[in-house]
């Protein structure tokens, strides 16, 4: 998101600045990329993330009057809003209000916001009551889906088909973290992202993408996308962020059954960019853009029609999800276990032998080169984030994984899935 933001603004000729909270990031290899920093980890020390954060705001600084943005991108958008008078002093924000935050975050919130607007979400729960819990969801239909009230990305979201393993799953969850997780009702249809850029709570620029493929496969980030027409989400999307009179970049999860009689059902809101954000610009809104121009002019360049249909990937995931489908549905370890267990005393080879001749069932080969040739006929025409813009050194940006375990011994959060 921050490559694409970086090559957005530096080819209209604004200088970049890049951090992170780890080195090697792709910000630091880029040619759109003028300079670059390391904070503290936001979730480590909030305080010193700000130190660090002012003292290079301070100075990069320009000499002149050139405008002088903060763009958050990912989380950080959220400690940014609720603490922008520690930075406003020294730079503009470019996002939304933390009032306007607190509409749509935590995740409850966004029920009873979307109450106001009449928008359609799921039936939802949420209660730190053991008692009061188990109550009320015996009166809800499942399956029922329990999710981390400030999750990303899909992370810590179960699906339970009936109401006692969601009862206990509740409890598991409360003992677990000492907070209380969303609890909803499941939705038919597929996930549609409308995004979207507001000013003053009035919808400006818009367009809505629906994921071919994701990985993971059931709540990850979309790895292969393709641009829809927008007009089904656009009128509850615009009602929901009147209601927050939002300014700046939003992200809406839709599920729609595709029907023209069916109404979307508004699962999220994401107070920031987007993970498909460069197959946003892709389709022809450059948010990046758009939102530099309505924070430094309070105008925006008339948004040019959007390109339904285009497609494009996440480097590398759009063969990691072909590959997990392949398992899932038609690998069966469980049969490979058993094969290598088998004759325990036996040799190597002979055991090798065992899952040789296991894996001849359960593998459907026919069934796994249709999924593979499928993915690549989608994918072979569709660019990426790297192939898109001349910046041949942004693929090191892989080399944050091992600045991540050098500087704080492990994973960073984008891999650990």
């Amino acid at each position: 998101m921050s490559l694409v933001i970086a090559q957005s603004l530096s080819r209209r000729g604004v200088e970049v600045i890049g951090c992170d909270n780890v080195g090697l990031t792709v910000q630091s290899f880029s040619r759109h990329v003028e300079d670059t920093f390391v904070h503290p980890a936001l979730e480590d020390d909030e305080d010193a993330y700000f130190e660090c954060m002012i003292e290079n705001i301070k100075k990069f600084r320009p000499d002149d009057d050139r405008p002088y943005l903060l763009m958050p991108v990912f989380q950080n958008t959220r400690a940014i809003a609720k603490n922008r008078d520690r930075l406003e002093p020294f730079i503009k924000i470019a996002g939304p209000s933390w009032e306007s935050i607190e509409k749509i975050f935590p995740k409850h919130h966004l029920a009873d916001t979307a109450a106001e607007t009449k928008a359609r979400v799921p039936v939802t729960l949420h209660t730190d009551d053991p008692e009061i819990a188990a109550s009320k969801i015996r009166e809800m239909t499942p399956p029922l889906m329990i999710k981390p009230i400030a999750g990303v990305g899909g992370r810590g979201i179960e699906t339970f088909k009936t109401a006692e393993e969601t009862i206990n799953a509740h409890e598991k969850f409360l003992k677990k973290t000492g907070e209380a997780p969303l609890i909803q009702e499941k939705v038919d249809g597929e996930d549609y992202c409308f995004t979207g850029l507001f000013r003053d709570g009035e919808l400006i620029a818009h367009m809505a993408y629906r994921n071919l493929k994701s990985f993971p496969a059931e709540t990850g980030a979309g790895s292969i996308r393709e641009t829809v027409e927008d007009s089904p989400f656009v009128e509850p999307a615009a009602a929901l962020m009147k209601a927050t009179n939002w300014t700046g970049v939003a992200e809406i999860d839709f599920l729609w059954t595709g029907n023209s009689n069916d109404k979307p059902t508004i699962i999220e809101v994401n107070p920031r960019f987007w993970a498909g954000l460069f197959h946003s610009v892709k389709s022809g809104i450059d948010f990046p853009w758009l939102l530099y121009q309505l924070f430094t002019t309070a105008e925006i360049d008339d948004p040019p029609a959007v390109r339904v249909g285009e497609i494009t990937k996440t480097p590398g995931l759009w063969l990691a999800s072909t590959a997990q489908e392949i398992a899932e549905s038609d690998i069966h370890f469980d049969r490979l276990s058993e094969a290598w267990k088998s004759d325990e005393n036996s040799g190597f080879f002979h055991k090798l032998g065992n899952v040789t001749s296991a894996l001849s069932d359960a593998v459907d080969l026919d069934d796994a080169c249709f999924r593979l040739v499928e993915a690549f006929d989608i994918a072979k025409h569709s660019s990426d984030e790297f192939s898109e813009v001349n910046d041949p050194f942004a693929g090191l940006g892989i080399l944050f994984v091992l600045s991540s375990l050098a500087r704080h011994g492990k994973l960073p959060p984008e891999i650990k899935r």
